[in-house]
This record gives C-alpha cells, sequence and structure tokens, in this order.
C-alpha cells in the first residue's frame, strides 16, 4: 500500500536530513563562539553572526516541520493522492532547502528577506495540504 508513497517519503526523509545537517552545524557554531555556554546563544550576536543565523534556522525547521509532518502522514494515512502530495512535499523540502543555504549565506535585519520568500512557499504548502485533508474529510 504504501509503495505508491515512495517519493513522499523520499521526500520526508530528505526533509528529516536537513534537520538532522541543520543541527550538526548550529552545534558546531554555537561551539565555535570565544564565550561558549552550552544551550546559550550570546545575547548580542545577530543576524550578522553565523552562529545566529545557523541556530535561528535549525528553530525555524523545528517550528515548520511539525504542522507539515502531521499533514504528510494524514495524508498517507487516509490514502490521499500519492501524485499530488508528492508535488507538495517536494516543493515543501526544496523551499526548506533554499531557505535554510539563504538563511546562512545572507545576513540581513530586512523583512521580508530571500528566505521570507521561501518560507512562505513552505507555509502555503503546508495550508494547502491541511486543506485537502479538510475537503477529503467532509466528502
Amino acid at each position: 500500500m504504501f509503495e505508491v508513497y515512495y517519493l513522499s517519503f523520499f521526500g520526508i526523509w530528505a526533509l528529516l536530513s536537513l534537520v538532522v545537517i541543520e543541527a550538526i552545524i548550529a552545534m558546531g557554531a554555537s561551539r565555535s563562539q570565544k564565550k561558549y555556554t552550552p544551550g546559550i546563544l550570546n545575547s548580542d550576536l545577530g543576524p550578522e553572526s553565523f552562529v545566529f543565523r545557523s541556530d535561528r534556522a535549525f528553530k525555524n525547521s523545528l517550528e515548520n516541520i511539525v504542522p507539515f509532518l502531521g499533514a504528510a502522514i494524514i495524508s498517507i494515512l487516509l490514502s490521499m493522492d500519492p501524485m499530488r502530495l508528492a508535488r507538495l512535499v517536494l516543493v515543501y523540502v526544496l523551499a526548506r532547502y533554499i531557505y535554510t543555504a539563504v538563511y546562512y549565506s545572507i545576513a540581513t535585519r530586512k523583512n521580508p528577506s530571500l528566505r521570507s520568500l521561501f518560507y512562505l512557499v513552505g507555509f502555503i504548502v503546508t495550508i494547502i495540504m491541511l486543506v485537502d485533508i479538510g475537503w477529503f474529510l467532509l466528502k
């Protein structure tokens, strides 16, 4: 039954891998601080600091993965259209990878920034998935 969701599972794996990679990068960057205290970022850090940006990118991923994964898993369990789900999952994952790359590479206090665009793409995909689930359940 789950074979038809291979691409969705691949996308979910790629997303989980990204979050683990972000965690490793954030931990490494945090430990590079001159005054390192485990679990505490220097409050003077801002977007110009890679330590700050890597920590914020990781935390943003944690915040956004919960509704996305919930929607993806519910969609699979409801046997919703596997190709539509795969497209949505892959768009979300691609947006998150680009979001992370942009956040790591561009230090800005401007909002909205380029990373905001990719955040928004992922957020809209999550909303689409939740609406799809709602329509499916109302049928």
